[in-house]
């Protein structure tokens, strides 16, 4: 299975999210709840989907895994509004299928819905099955809401920021690519605020073959000048 890495992003944590009432239903993680089966219409169009898909791919699992390689793919163009529509066929195919909150999830988090991006990637993570480069995404993505919602209690931030530390100990034990998972890690450490572990994170990344831009890491050395 391809690994679907977050890109390291370099401004400010704050979100500037796209109001709800702006996106029509499939621009929705599971249309948000709508109930596709009472409007014959829809009813009719997913029985289509799923008819024909089946008939392309043998079953509804291999279809929905299809839909979401597709949603990858145009993600990785920055095309979102289609990621998030193949994400959608792909729920409708299978719903049980962890990747498919994954592709909910990234969408989410480069609009700016930190949160609301650790709610589908909650949902992932809890069929239990280890998707490859989920966990790093997934804990960055938590650092991220932690510092970003203002709102958020004590509690409830340290224990946010308990399961992003807890998700990036299992990535650094179980990703292949060590070098992503440092990478990560610093950033998450600089919107934190803790820089001098930032700076280590940045040594481990590059001892390991990751890459960190060369803007991030002149917004760390205003934060704190390099270690010698």
């Amino acid at each position: 299975m391809r690994k679907y890495l977050i890109p390291i992003l370099l401004a400010t944590p704050l979100s500037v999210a796209v109001p709800a009432f702006a996106q029509p239903a499939d621009q929705l993680p599971g249309y948000r709840g709508l109930d596709r089966s009472a409007n014959p219409a829809l009813r009719a169009a997913d029985e289509k989907l799923i008819f024909d898909t089946v008939r392309q791919y043998g079953s509804r699992e291999r279809a929905s895994a299809a839909f979401v390689e597709n949603g990858f793919t145009f993600y990785g163009r920055d095309d979102l509004e289609n990621a998030m529509r193949r994400f959608n066929q792909a729920w409708i195919l299978a719903p049980d299928n962890p990747e498919v909150y994954f592709g909910f999830a990234v969408v989410l988090h480069d609009k700016g819905k930190n949160c609301d991006s650790v709610q589908q990637f909650e949902k992932a993570l809890s069929f239990n099955r280890y998707v490859r480069g989920m966990a790093p995404d997934a804990a960055r993505v938590m650092a991220l809401c932690a510092v970003d919602d203002q709102k958020m209690s004590q509690e409830d931030r340290e224990r946010l920021l308990a399961r992003s530390d807890s998700l990036y100990a299992e990535a650094l034990a179980r990703e292949p690519e060590k070098g992503y998972v440092h990478a990560s890690m610093a950033t998450a450490y600089y919107w934190r605020g803790m820089y001098a572990q930032a700076w280590s994170s940045v040594k481990l990344a590059r001892a390991t073959g990751g890459r960190l831009p060369d803007q991030f890491l002149r917004f760390l050395r205003e934060k704190m000048p390099e270690p010698v």
